[in-house]
């Protein structure tokens, strides 16, 4: 739909048209308005939002200029804001014949119909308007895309935002609409073929570049990605996203430290300051730098105490850093605004663990798996717990589900061995355990940790001997 232009006047004049409106209103008072006048209230209004107001602009459009049927146009889509949207179809109705011609009738009659879901007779509006119009055609083709993406019909959607973009290349809506769909659709070799044309024809457009760099980006083309993105930075240096994306793909790469410096580049901005201090944070994570990652982690807790990745960031940092307690206590912070969140439970348990905190570890394991948390890690760790705690019937219900889920897990299966040794199944463990080390000789130092009692079999002597002589 048309965007109204409170600029038709200066500004200083619509300010003084609207506080004499305003005024007349308060007084209950009447003055004479022009049409033109009566337009600019009425567009200021509504798009202000300020509904009572519009429609006493429309009182006086019918006292005053009761058969301006571009008038009329406007205050269908009042009553359309206001959820009259029988009335203003009606309305719409009553000047059809006059009005069949003009785009507006048209645009706004889709809208109407948009909103009350009769998406297949809005597209049909719409191209009516294409008809009746030679200006501006990128804005009823964005509305016809949308009007198929309401319908699920991205590829229709997409042909007509090219088509925007062709005819109005600037158009920075249609082009990340364009982008919103071929991400939905997963066409991403499509979108940076498009991409590329209108950096072909238009050098300079930014935004062009970005989604060129976010398409790469998807594809895992990084490198092309990371060109894209600088070519967005040197267009406009203050395009924050291309910043942020070009971090975003250094971290893919492991170049943490670049990526370090875009994000903090990215936090002159003032956007996504949260989000940006958690990434900063687990950028310092990953490069072994648990005091600097602490600082970002807080500070992404000072913006947004919310954020549950932000807690168990500064708990794994504070971990690192000998804090247990406060470790512990954050971690549970996390749990506290994510309470479902497994990986959390899973996150905790291993903290739990490596406290001695054994039986809590156990119960937060439990709640891992409760909350759907069943990675490989899991079963690995809480069968060492339960080996740990020497608890044979733990250890065997723990180690058969997660072989259930990983049935060559080795590890999994070497625990199995050792419950089997454990509950005097000796000949049956022997057995598997030969063709474990067979596979993967190194899991010798395993077995033996969490099963010493074993080196007392004269079997499993030889065996070790063996492994030895091989090795």
């Amino acid at each position: 739909m048309e965007e109204f232009d409170d600029n038709f006047f200066s500004e200083s004049d619509l300010t003084d048209l609207v506080n004499r409106f305003e005024q007349m209103v308060k007084d209950g008072s009447s003055s004479y308005y022009e049409v033109d006048d009566l337009e600019s209230l009425l567009d200021h209004f509504i798009v202000h939002h300020h509904l009572d107001l519009a429609f006493k602009v429309v009182e006086t459009v019918h006292s005053q200029h009761p058969n301006n049927h571009q008038l009329s146009i406007r205050e269908a889509e009042l009553l359309s804001l206001a959820e009259k949207h029988s009335e203003a179809l009606e309305l719409l109705s009553s000047v059809e014949t006059l009005e069949n011609s003009n785009p507006d009738f048209h645009i706004t009659k889709a809208s109407i119909l948009s909103q009350t879901g009769h998406y297949d007779k809005a597209i049909r509006s719409l191209h009516q308007a294409l008809k009746c119009s030679s200006d501006e055609p990128d804005v009823i083709y964005m509305n016809l895309a949308i009007e198929h993406q309401n319908l699920e019909q991205y590829d229709q959607a997409i042909g007509f935002l090219q088509k925007a973009l062709e005819s109005n290349p600037e158009n920075e809506d249609a082009l990340y609409e364009l982008a919103y769909c071929y991400e939905l659709t997963k066409s991403y070799s499509s979108a940076v073929i498009f991409f590329k044309k209108i950096i072909d024809k238009h050098p300079y457009n930014s935004h062009a570049w970005f989604n060129l760099g976010a398409a790469y980006q998807a594809l895992g083309e990084f490198e092309k990605a990371l060109t894209a993105f600088d070519y967005v930075i040197v267009i406009n240096e203050e395009f924050h996203a291309a910043y942020f994306n070009k971090a975003n793909v250094l971290v893919r790469l492991e170049r943490h430290g670049e990526a370090i410096d875009l994000y903090k580049k990215a936090l002159a901005f003032e956007i996504l300051d949260s989000l940006i201090y958690f990434y900063i944070g687990d950028c310092y994570d990953h490069i072994n730098e648990p005091k600097s990652a602490l600082v970002y982690f807080e500070k992404a807790i000072r913006k947004d105490d919310t954020m549950a990745e932000a807690w168990i960031g500064a708990s794994s940092s504070m971990d690192e850093l000998g804090r247990e307690i406060e470790a512990l206590e954050y971690a549970n912070k996390a749990l506290k605004i994510e309470p479902t969140n497994g990986d959390y439970y899973c996150f905790l348990a291993g903290l739990q663990m490596k406290y001695d905190l054994l039986i809590d570890s156990a119960a937060s394991f439990e709640k891992a798996i409760e909350n759907d948390y069943i990675e490989e890690d899991l079963w690995e760790d809480y069968s060492q717990l339960a080996l740990t705690l020497k608890n044979n019937d733990l250890i065997g219900e723990v180690v058969h589900k997660g072989l259930e889920h990983y049935p060559d897990n080795n590890l999994l299966m070497l625990y199995q061995c050792i419950y089997r040794y454990s509950i005097g199944k000796d000949e049956e463990a022997f057995e598997k355990l030969v063709e474990l080390l067979i596979q993967e000789p190194a899991l010798i130092e395993e077995f033996v940790l969490y099963y010493p009692k074993a080196v007392e079999s004269k079997d499993v002597q030889f065996l070790i001997q063996s492994l030895n002589q091989k090795h």
